[in-house]
């Protein structure tokens, strides 16, 4: 869990160094190239640039939850 809160905290980070350039890149760039679904994509951005850290956190450790796959 702790992995997953640095993850978002450096996520975060660099959302508000790089400003608008920043989410650009991963909606158009980075997260497509992932194989993320635009809309998804979008989501996750915006919820990377709107949450506070402590929401977006929880939203990010419960979203790589939901994400890895069950065996």
């Amino acid at each position: 869990v702790q992995v997953l809160h640095e993850i978002a905290g450096l996520l975060q980070n660099i959302g508000r160094t790089r400003g608008q350039e920043a989410y650009e890149f991963f909606v158009s760039v980075y997260l497509p190239s992932q194989n993320w679904p635009p809309d998804t994509a979008l989501d996750f951005t915006t919820k990377m640039r709107d949450l506070d850290v402590k929401q977006f956190r929880k939203y990010f450790s419960e979203f790589v939850r939901a994400s890895r796959p069950t065996s």
